[in-house]
């Protein structure tokens, strides 16, 4: 059997060594050599230089909780196994590949075969228009993640009843809350409703029609006891990050704010009257101002000078309140909206005055 010599491929991550950012970071190609005609992809991700391990094709944490690291390196995978299934579909058909033809393949299957690639290049143009928030965007994403785990190649064409139950059970084995599968479920329906709309793009009804019942939830909030442990916290050695994600958590248990405010709570929304006045960021869009009282023991736990807080990002802040809870004795899941809860669970068990 004559073997025919387009066929003999690679498929590398690349990085060029001397394109190296000031911060450190380069962007990362996948590069594919056809014939001995080499070419380029870029994959828009960049990575720390010192990071990217070429000789065994994969990234390294950038730090000791480097979350980040798996997504990027499952992104790395399914690129590279989109490129091999395009090669080895000309290779069944015994068709001639050249790189003219990959570029052009590689373009047809992002855009009108991959949903993965789909949701990507979607939830990125609705963040722009400003038609979704950035939590929507961030949940998108991890929608995205969570389906080129369960299937690498992620492609219409094999989305049907079967898929989507399949996908689900995926979750549920993953050991996911009901919530979070219900809310990746709902996502990936919503993504491949949009799709249906697309004149080039086949979306199965049958999975439009998927059933996806709300699953009732049990709200988690903080009792006055497992309160008071946390405000002992402060007393004690901690980080400089857990000092301040303390801070900010207990202001959020007696003034409801969201995480998305906290983070640019500042002496700007003071009034002289006790009460912060401001633009909830959920309320950019209709412009809504509103008032919330600021009480004496909420006042505690700001900082001095015109920001309130100084937290780190919305990832290692939710991880950090589940160390600090392992160390208040805490049995409960804590997360940036347990605070709310809590606000919401003192307000009704101190006859809807908590100051």
């Amino acid at each position: 059997m004559t073997i025919n010599r387009s066929f003999m491929h690679s498929i590398r991550l690349h990085y060029n060594k001397d394109r190296v950012r000031k911060d450190g970071t380069a962007s990362l190609y996948l590069r594919v050599i056809i014939s001995r005609e080499k070419k380029d992809f870029l994959m828009d991700l960049s990575w720390p230089a010192d990071k990217i391990d070429i000789e065994n094709q994969k990234l390294l944490p950038r730090h000791k909780k480097d979350n980040e690291v798996s997504d990027y390196n499952l992104i790395i995978d399914c690129e590279k196994a989109r490129h091999t299934e395009i090669q080895l579909t000309y290779r069944l058909r015994n068709e001639d590949l050249t790189m003219v033809k990959l570029i052009r393949e590689i373009k047809i299957f992002s855009t009108k075969e991959c949903f993965a690639t789909y949701i990507e290049l979607e939830r990125n143009s609705r963040y722009r228009k400003k038609e979704i928030e950035k939590n929507t965007w961030q949940n998108a994403h991890a929608t995205k993640i969570s389906l080129l785990e369960y299937d690498p190649l992620c492609l219409f064409k094999n989305i049907n009843l079967k898929w989507l139950k399949g996908f689900k059970s995926y979750l549920t084995n993953k050991g996911y809350k009901p919530g979070t599968v219900w809310a990746k479920i709902s996502a990936t329906k919503a993504y491949l409703r949009l799709a249906s709309q697309e004149p080039l793009i086949y979306v199965d009804q049958e999975v439009l029609n998927f059933p996806n019942p709300k699953v009732a939830t049990t709200t988690t909030y903080l009792d006055v006891e497992e309160l008071r442990r946390l405000i002992l916290l402060l007393e004690f050695d901690l980080t400089d990050v857990q000092f301040r994600v303390l801070q900010a958590f207990l202001f959020t248990c007696f003034t409801s704010l969201r995480i998305s405010d906290l983070y640019s709570a500042n002496s700007t929304w003071e009034e002289q009257n006790g009460f912060l006045d401001f633009l909830p960021y959920k309320n950019r869009k209709n412009g809504k101002w509103i008032r919330i009282p600021l009480i004496p023991i909420a006042r505690q736990f700001i900082n001095k000078g015109e920001k309130y807080f100084k937290l780190p990002n919305m990832v290692e802040y939710n991880e950090t309140l589940k160390e600090l809870a392992d160390k208040a004795e805490i049995n409960k899941n804590l997360t940036s909206h347990v605070g709310r809860h809590t606000f919401g669970f003192l307000y009704m068990t101190h006859t809807q005055n908590i100051y």
